[in-house]
């Protein structure tokens, strides 16, 4: 019997408990209900750098997910962010999984597939922060868009190969492809002009160990009110990972570095070329502790008035998978010679069965 209906039948009069009739506590079926998951982000900062802030305690946010299967076909995840500023829908998609030809398709509005770091919510990632390329040229909140996808796993036993197409209405307020306009940042274009992103990846395990994976993507779109005028953003990704299996509990080490280089349109024909990027490293070396590092530069817009670089070091205890308490210091040399410190803790906690981000 299909479960949907086993589970009505358990709500109807005839299929009540001699505890529920007898007036004891009632707990109606979760069956058809989406899990539900809260993430909660908690800061504290100082130092004298200014981009901090001037509070010491800050909530930036609490995301609620809500992930559940539709039907055998499909599935529909929605993230939101709830913060100090107000309610943002971040994500909110639905991804048919098994099409022909290896094919899955996603739809709504989700975080672009440029690299690898650009997909991970910000209270889910090593650091208080995003990295410096990658604000200057995604902004704060990353790359994102409404629209829809296809992802193909491409039928090669020679190696892993995925394909992914994306196609959305804009990539929002994102610096790379949006003007300024009374200090706010807006999409570029019109209604036809629309954002387009194709993006390579591989995987390949180099051992009972560790495992490498890479990717290649491209992303076009208008960044004038008139969508006259085109940026071509390229990113390229690397991912090592080592977890001995037989003490996966208690060693491990993940490094990655994205590289991203944007060519951005002054005028029909001519381009201004500028480049970041960034690389960290996070070591597991006991059970419940983690230690990382991580270098970053920007040089967008390549006008010098952004060209930075810095590096921000941590230490992160984890009582379990649910919390984290991590202790970070960054250094900052801004674009005018100005050298910046912050120092940061970083508190995390989740409740609910928060579905993983992608590999």
């Amino acid at each position: 019997m299909d479960h949907k209906i086993l589970a009505l039948l358990l709500l109807t009069p005839a299929g009540f408990s001699a505890a529920q009739q007898s007036g004891a506590p009632q707990q109606s079926s979760n069956l058809l209900n989406p899990n539900i998951s809260v993430v909660g982000n908690i800061g504290m900062s100082w130092g004298d750098d200014a981009t901090i802030g001037e509070n010491l305690f800050s909530f930036k946010e609490a995301e609620v997910a809500f992930q559940s299967v539709v039907d055998p076909y499909a599935r529909a995840d929605v993230f939101v962010a709830v913060s100090e500023e107000g309610v943002e829908l971040e994500e909110g998609y639905i991804t048919w999984l098994s099409l022909p030809g290896g094919i899955s398709a996603k739809a709504g509005k989700f975080r672009s597939n440029l690299g690898k770091f650009n997909r991970t919510h910000p209270p889910e990632t090593f650091f208080v922060d995003r990295p410096l390329a990658g604000e200057a040229f995604l902004g704060e909140e990353g790359l994102a868009g409404v629209g829809a996808s296809l992802s193909w796993l491409v039928p090669t036993s020679a190696l892993y190969l995925n394909v992914d197409l994306e196609l959305t209405d804009s990539f929002g307020e994102s610096p790379s492809f949006a003007y300024e306009e009374d200090g706010e940042l807006l999409s570029g274009g019109g209604r036809r002009d629309l954002g387009y992103l194709v993006r390579a990846s591989t995987f390949y395990d180099l051992s009972e160990a560790s495992n490498i994976a890479g990717g290649f993507s491209f992303a076009r779109g208008v960044h004038d009110r008139e969508g006259e005028l085109a940026t071509n953003l390229y990113n390229a990704d690397v991912t090592f990972r080592w977890k001995n299996p037989r003490r996966a509990v208690y060693r491990s080490l993940t490094w990655q570095t994205e590289l991203l280089v944007a060519q951005v349109e002054a005028s029909p024909g001519a381009a201004v070329t500028s480049w970041g990027m960034f690389s960290y490293v996070d070591y597991q070396f006991q059970r419940r502790w983690h230690a990382g590092a991580r270098f970053d530069r920007t040089e967008f817009p390549a006008d010098n008035s952004t060209n930075e670089q810095g590096g921000l070091a941590y230490i992160t205890y984890t009582p379990s998978e649910f919390s984290l308490l991590s202790f970070q210091n960054r250094v900052v040399r801004r674009a005018d010679g100005a050298t910046d410190w912050a120092q940061f803790i970083k508190l995390t906690f989740n409740i609910g069965p928060h579905g993983a981000h992608p590999f």
